[in-house]
């Protein structure tokens, strides 16, 4: 009977070394034989042997972990990627404001005068592939709304840089914004030329208002005179010219 029952130790003993619990030592596999009855040179070698098996079981298990981990690691990495390559996808048709306003300036550039149906009838004509059958009827019908909308925008912006004029329905081009030295010397040029008008313009309007009070105080004398009864011994018969020197 003793004989049976140390085998079931062992077994209990490296069934718990496998899970991760730590392994007995000599002096404690010791006392557990002797309490069982046994002798010490049958228990030695069935108690052992757990204890050189627990360390590859630990490394068994260890391997299987870095294994799921390695799985993880190229599964998150895998999901990053994708979703780094959805934008790059949807940008390549290249149909931002940008691009658009650069599109569209050079269609007005090149016509002169032109209206938005004209411009947008060809861009949408010009982005829009026949060959791709793959969209649905909805899909290029909200293509062809994006476009219509990103000229519009686009004529706004030129139209508020002062690039293009619109009379109604038709569009104008009046051409890029100049920055060169030349343009600078003929607007400071200008600017004297409106300040010496300017200031002309104002010594006139001090003697118009000059001439204005002394033709006020002239009267006013005159009511005076005629009020008090006196009256020149002779007058200015009308009509009459005069003439200021």
């Amino acid at each position: 009977m003793e004989d049976k029952r140390t085998p079931r130790l062992s077994r209990a003993t490296g069934d718990r070394n496998s899970l991760g619990t730590p392994a007995l030592s000599g002096s404690h596999s010791a006392s557990t034989s002797s309490s069982a009855g046994s002798p010490s040179s049958r228990s030695d070698p069935a108690l052992t042997t757990p204890v050189s098996e627990s360390p590859l079981a630990r490394m068994n298990h260890l391997d299987v972990h870095g294994g799921d981990e390695g799985t993880l690691e190229a599964a998150v990495s895998g999901k990053k990627k994708k979703r780094v390559a959805r934008p790059v996808a949807g940008d390549k048709s290249g149909r931002g404001l940008r691009q658009f306003s650069m599109k569209v300036c050079e269609k007005v550039e090149s016509k002169g005068r032109t209206t938005y149906n004209e411009v947008a009838d060809e861009l949408v004509t010009e982005f829009t592939d026949p060959n791709n059958n793959n969209g649905s009827q909805d899909q290029q019908q909200y293509d062809e709304k994006n476009i219509r909308r990103r000229v519009y925008d686009a004529l706004n912006v030129l139209m508020a840089m002062d690039i293009i004029s619109k009379d109604k329905k038709e569009i104008q081009w009046k051409g890029l914004p100049r920055t060169s030295l030349s343009d600078l010397e003929e607007l400071k040029a200008e600017r004297i030329a409106v300040k010496n008008r300017v200031e002309k313009k104002t010594a006139y309007l001090q003697e118009m208002q000059d001439q204005h009070a002394s033709l006020q105080s002239l009267v006013k004398r005159n009511v005076q005179s005629y009020g008090s009864g006196i009256v020149p011994p002779g007058g200015v018969p009308l009509p009459f010219i005069l003439v200021q020197v």
